[in-house]
């Protein structure tokens, strides 16, 4: 029971922290004869895990080894292997010895060690606990760091006493301005947002996070299409959607259903450089310089081999753009053809380290400018040059090209200018410890390969706006725009109903494109827009929904004067009662009545009677049969 009280003070104590890998870390050393450590500081890091571990902590067996628990939360518990931050990060540590008796073993000495560790050390001692032996356990000063109650009933009080020690003031309690969570900060506090959301400039608010999910990976065979809080696939032209809403299928027979006037590309695609609308479908081109790879959306940029189609070099060929130029091997000079060599004539010169040899007069060469076959970095050498790897790759013995390397990491020379060796980075070159990283000029992105860089593109309506309507996107803002029907107020904000005349319409201008509310196609007409459904859909009563097409066709239209009888995928007609169908399957006339009656002559006999109702029943017969005959053919 008493044991129970214990648990429920340090779940409390729990909840009054900051519990988190970037916050506070908590342990719990259990002992009584002997020692358990219940969990270390890694082990929990958030509080509703470490509640429910503290729910489960059994008492141990009778005694108080106090000097042997300390020494065990010294070695075990606070070391980094354990949880415990590195002691540069000056990070605090606490340890809060609770007890309710005279410890068994020596306590002075180990206590000691463990405060000279940068260990905080607080005693909190229950009924018969030995007050001498807390002051030798506790940090100074002893009057912070030694307490005392008579009951394990009243120790939650000391709840709020170790919050204002330990975590001092509760900032966030006493009113802060965060729209979603406070975070206190020693005397201060900070605002985080909840997940999905991010911080706003003013540090208080918070915005949904925009996600580009597709980006974020997916499993669409073809094309990838965000769409709010999730994204859903596409298929390519001539392509069809599997069940599994994944793969595509080549589509067999007819062609796919296309949409004039849709905006294929606005929908999602996957070109590297430019996607081009065609008639309700896209396909992909390359920028000038660039061709279309053999996957038809991807782009290579677009290389010719000029020493390859010839060249008239005694030595050695080199491309150069557009060109290409002669060089020779090494000891060997070029001549004035620019193509033929001649033997450098004349011993080595001297190399004087620290000397400028250009300074002197001679012909310094940049020789990885006039041409290379290093696989990755060449380095010019007096002379001539040589092929250097980049971080985590060895040279080959072909002194050219680069294999990664297995095992321990390449050596890194610190100070070496591993930008001005040679990098391929787009935009700028960072060194780094004697290799180097790519970085991005200011509103720009490095891509996947880490070298190249892609202009920054914000939804800024995405980001929060106040537009009443419909927001905008504009280069680097956004702007407002009213509905159909309503004009934008001096506000540029918010819109109203527009009285009598028409909106100013502009020729020519995209009011698509400025933003719509139609469900499927919006057209743009004379600088307004209307609304259009896909193939199978109608426009509902709003002008901007749509509903599947019923498929009955009497409903959608017939030429039946009476009445229209749904059969399969067709129809035919039929008539009202005392009407029959004419030979157009379509009009009805009036029934003519046969009358066959019976005249009782009492001079006739029996025999002729029965004839006379014979052929009255065939009339009825027959006439019965043409009817039904119309009816069914």
């Amino acid at each position: 029971m008493e044991f129970e009280k214990v648990k429920i003070f340090l779940a409390d104590m729990v909840d009054t922290l900051d519990i988190g890998p970037d916050a506070t870390r908590v342990a719990v050393v259990n002992y009584a004869s002997t020692v358990n450590i219940e969990f270390l500081l890694k082990t929990y890091l958030n509080k509703a895990d470490m509640k429910q571990a503290l729910s489960r902590i059994e008492p141990l067996a009778a005694g108080t080894m106090t000097g042997l628990a300390i020494k065990t939360a010294m070695e075990q518990a606070f070391t980094e292997q354990s949880g415990a931050r590195p002691r540069d990060k000056n990070i605090s540590k606490v340890g809060i010895i609770v007890t309710d008796g005279r410890p068994q073993d020596q306590v002075e000495e180990v206590s000691a060690a463990a405060r000279a560790s940068g260990i905080e050390i607080y005693a909190v001692g229950v009924d018969r606990a030995d007050m001498r032996s807390l002051r030798l356990m506790a940090s100074n000063p002893l009057d912070d760091h030694v307490f005392y109650v008579e009951t394990y009933g009243v120790i939650e009080k000391l709840t709020s006493k170790f919050r204002e020690t330990l975590c001092g003031l509760n900032s966030c309690a006493l009113g802060h301005d965060c729209e979603h969570i406070c975070v206190n900060n020693n005397d201060d506090y900070y605002c985080r947002c909840r997940e999905g959301f991010v911080l706003n400039e003013d540090m208080k608010t918070c915005s949904k996070q925009s996600l580009d999910y597709c980006a974020l990976g997916h499993d669409c065979q073809h094309v990838c299409v965000n769409n709010n809080d999730d994204y859903y696939c596409r298929c390519r032209k001539g392509f069809v959607l599997n069940e599994d809403m994944k793969t595509c299928s080549k589509q067999s027979g007819s062609r796919a259903l296309l949409v004039p006037g849709l905006d294929s590309c606005a929908l999602g695609h996957d070109c590297e450089h430019v996607c081009v609308n065609n008639n309700g479908d896209y396909y992909c081109k390359c920028w000038e310089g660039f061709v279309l790879n053999e996957d038809m959306k991807t782009c290579s940029k677009q290389s010719l081999d000029y020493c390859a189609l010839g060249h008239d070099c005694q030595h050695v060929c080199v491309n150069n753009n557009d060109d290409y130029y002669c060089r020779c091997r090494k000891g060997f000079v070029l001549n004035e053809d620019m193509k033929t060599c001649s033997k450098q004539s004349g011993s080595r010169a001297l190399l004087v380290p620290g000397l400028d040899p250009c300074a002197l007069g001679h012909d310094c060469l940049d020789y990885c400018a006039l041409g290379h076959d290093c696989q990755h970095v060449c380095v010019n050498n007096n002379d001539d040059y040589y092929c250097r790897c980049r971080k985590g790759f060895v040279l080959n013995e072909d002194k050219k090209t680069c294999a990664k390397q297995s095992g321990s990491r390449a050596l890194l020379v610190p100070g070496l200018d591993s930008c001005a060796l040679g990098h391929d980075c787009e935009h700028i070159c960072v060194n780094n410890n004697g290799d180097y990283h790519c970085k991005c000029w200011e509103g720009f992105v490095l891509n996947e390969d880490m070298k190249t860089c892609s202009k920054q593109s914000l939804d800024y309506c995405a980001l929060g706006h106040d537009c009443q309507h419909v927001c905008v996107n504009n280069n680097d803002d956004y702007y407002c725009r009213c509905r159909k029907g309503f004009v934008l107020n001096e506000d540029m904000k918010t819109c109203s109903k527009q009285s009598s005349s028409r909106a100013l319409l502009v020729p020519g201008l995209d009011s698509c494109a400025l933003g719509h509310d139609c469900e499927h196609i919006c057209v743009n007409n004379n600088g307004d827009y209307y609304c259009k459904c896909w193939e199978g859909f109608v426009l509902n009563e709003d002008m901007k929904t749509c509903s599947k097409q019923s498929l009955d066709p009497c409903v959608i239209g017939h030429d039946c004067e009476h009445i229209c009888v749904n059969s399969n995928a067709s129809y035919y007609c039929k008539c009202r009662q005392g009407f029959v169908l004419n030979e157009d399957m379509k009009t009805c006339s009036k029934k003519k009545e046969v009358r066959a009656e019976l005249t009782v002559d009492p001079c006739k006999c029996e025999a002729q009677l029965a004839f006379q109702r014979a052929v009255q029943s065939s009339i009825r017969d027959l006439t019965a049969r043409h009817i039904l005959s119309a009816l069914t053919s």
